[in-house]
């Protein structure tokens, strides 16, 4: 194969490829040219998801009509002059890139005046071609972008929908709109304003006003410095997270960035203080010497890397720590004067299953085939949504009844033995013996020399999250009327999701309908699910993304709370500890969760002996 040298043109297209990937790219650019330029007012316009018009105007310093040609060249920029200034750098945009890689694969106009000129200049770019004439206009830049990647076919094609890429400009048009208070921001979608912000206003305030009306009373402050670092901003408190982390917003000397780093510790802290599966929201604001950070890393800017990694984690560790531990009740701590090594702790029955490998578990009898018949798995994975909403798919929901049906004996202490006929899995379930229950949610029974644990939560979570599947597929789904309807006023992105998913929504057993322009009304839940105490769930369900598989989806269904799943504290006796090993025992797979977890564990009286050294 022969060896060529590429055209400008190629090079040019395959380089802008890099710097600017969909519409979000050119709008982040642009924006941030927007406030580099010291404008207060900005205005962002997209049609098509921005596939086919953006618009962004400022009142900034503008472009000089002897300047504005070369602005969109390569590699000019005003921000530095050399390579040392990139460690000393405060602006959002320096590269000199992306202008010019705009201009290489879309129709671009920019009109443009300084405050110190007459009359203002406008320039059309279009199939490689510049065109430069003067037109009247207020001091500042707007620039129109048209037909995205026209030329280039293959990026086209690569694209997504109009509503998601438009859900992506609106998630980093609210990102600058909460980053940068000092500036009025607009934002028009499709003819429509979806959000107006005015300059200087309160952070909190805006927050609020552009997120959730009940997030500011949840908003908890931070303020806090080290010799390198400073930092900023609200996080939530233990009484608001969210589904996803569509809500944690990061400035690094007022640039948004991502960073596992600041993600990971945030959210560290606040383990044990908010469910499983759910994420805080944080606006952190951090301020640092430039020469600390280099976010040099790739065109977009959005990684960053810092000097003094161990500095910074520790400021945001104890200012967390405090903050949060301010605005929770303390917990209750039980202090024994043995140590973790001379006494077993039963409250949390996986330090016993991590402290002793050798104790067995229900679920490592799983595989003996002489105690059951496994069902053949079924893969769902491949089906979409729409096939499970509008076919009768058979699932299998691991609630099926076992073929063999047996007697069973079950017995206590103060009571006869009672038979009775139903499904079973084990005879491990034969003859036990209650002895006690521990803790608001375990329950101790005993047979011959074993011990077996149970805990009534995971036990509970998996009988109900089972039916719940079940009614799903059987388009049976239990309702509850609210007595009192939710009424939820939404901002202009969530109410689009919601406009977008309410089929999906309502097909899983919810009431929801809209009832004027930013606000719907939930009049029913599924049986199974809690009644909501506020709007929280409702941002769950908007949130997921029901094009995608089953499997998908029921994994963000099990981690929305169930009202029927045992919550400790609940009253749990020998009555209610027999009942659910009864209905659990009925189950394809009563050893474990549907994602997993441990229902039962059993201890023989050698491990115990082992314990004490026998």
């Amino acid at each position: 194969m022969t060896i060529i040298k590429l055209d400008d043109q190629t090079i040019e297209k395959i380089a802008a490829g890099e710097v600017i990937e969909s519409p979000v790219s050119i709008i982040k650019e642009l924006v941030e040219n927007s406030i580099d330029s010291g404008a207060d007012t900005i205005t962002v316009e997209i049609k098509n998801g921005g596939k086919t018009y953006i618009r962004v105007t400022d009142n900034g310093c503008g472009i000089a009509r002897g300047e504005i040609e070369l602005a969109f060249s390569k590699h000019a920029t005003s921000k530095i002059k050399d390579f040392n200034d990139l460690y000393d750098i405060y602006s959002l945009g320096f590269r000199g890139e992306a202008l010019a890689s705009i201009v290489t694969v879309s129709q671009l106009t920019a009109i443009s005046k300084t405050d110190f000129e007459d009359i203002g200049s406008k320039i059309n770019f279009d199939n490689g071609k510049s065109s430069l004439t003067s037109i009247a206009t207020n001091t500042g830049t707007s620039i129109v972008v048209k037909d995205l990647f026209r030329d280039i076919p293959v990026r086209r094609r690569f694209l997504k929908s109009d509503t998601l890429e438009a859900n992506r400009i609106s998630r980093l048009m609210y990102a600058f709109a909460i980053g940068y208070k000092d500036i009025s921001f607009k934002f028009i979608k499709n003819d429509n304003i979806e959000f107006s912000t005015n300059k200087n206003e309160d952070l909190k305030v805006r927050i609020s006003k552009l997120l959730d009306d009940s997030l500011g009373e949840n908003l908890i402050s931070l303020k806090a410095k080290n010799d390198i670092y400073k930092i900023n901003g609200y996080i939530s408190n233990s009484n608001y997270y969210r589904g996803n982390r569509s809500v944690q917003y990061i400035y690094i000397n007022n640039r948004l960035v991502d960073s596992d780093l600041i993600r990971d510790r945030i959210e560290l802290n606040y383990r044990g203080l908010i469910p499983n599966a759910r994420f805080p929201v944080y606006f952190i604001y951090i301020s640092t010497n430039p020469k600390n950070l280099d976010v040099n890393v790739h065109p977009n800017k959005r990684s960053i890397k810092f000097s003094y990694e161990d500095e910074l984690i520790e400021l945001i560790d104890g200012t967390l720590s405090i903050k949060l531990g301010e605005n929770n009740k303390a917990k209750e701590i039980d202090v024994r004067t043995e140590t973790s090594e001379d006494l077993m702790d039963f409250s949390d029955y996986g330090q016993i299953l991590n402290k002793y490998n050798k104790v067995s578990s229900f679920a490592k009898e799983e595989n003996k085939s002489n105690l059951y018949k496994t069902k053949e798995k079924k893969d769902y994975k491949s089906k979409s949504l729409d096939d499970f909403f509008n076919n009768n798919i058979e699932l299998d929901v691991q609630n099926d009844s076992i073929e063999d049906k047996r007697k069973i004996s079950i017995s206590n202490k103060n009571q006869p033995k009672e038979e009775f006929e139903e499904q079973t899995y084990l005879e491990d379930f034969e003859f036990l013996s209650y002895k006690c229950s521990i803790f608001n949610r375990y329950s101790l029974f005993e047979k011959k020399d074993e011990l077996y644990i149970l805990d009534h939560r995971r036990a509970s979570e998996k009988i109900n999250f089972d039916k719940f599947i079940k009614q799903l597929s059987n388009k049976s789904i239990d309702k509850q009327i609210l007595l009192d309807p939710i009424i939820i006023k939404l901002n202009r992105n969530d109410f689009e999701k919601f406009n977008s998913k309410k089929e999906f929504i309502n097909n899983l057993g919810f009431d929801a309908e809209i009832i004027s322009d930013e606000s719907i009304i939930i009049r029913s839940t599924p049986f199974i699910f809690e009644i909501p105490e506020n709007d929280k769930f409702f941002y769950d369900l908007i949130d997921i993304d029901y094009d995608r598989d089953v499997d998908y989806l029921y994994n963000k269904l099990r981690k929305l709370n169930l009202s029927y799943i045992f919550r400790k504290g609940d009253k749990i006796g020998e009555k209610e500890a027999f009942a659910l090993i009864k209905d659990i025992s009925a189950m394809a797979n009563p050893y474990k969760t549907s994602d997993g977890k441990a229902t039962l564990i059993k201890i023989n009286e050698k491990d115990v002996e082992k314990y004490f050294e026998k």
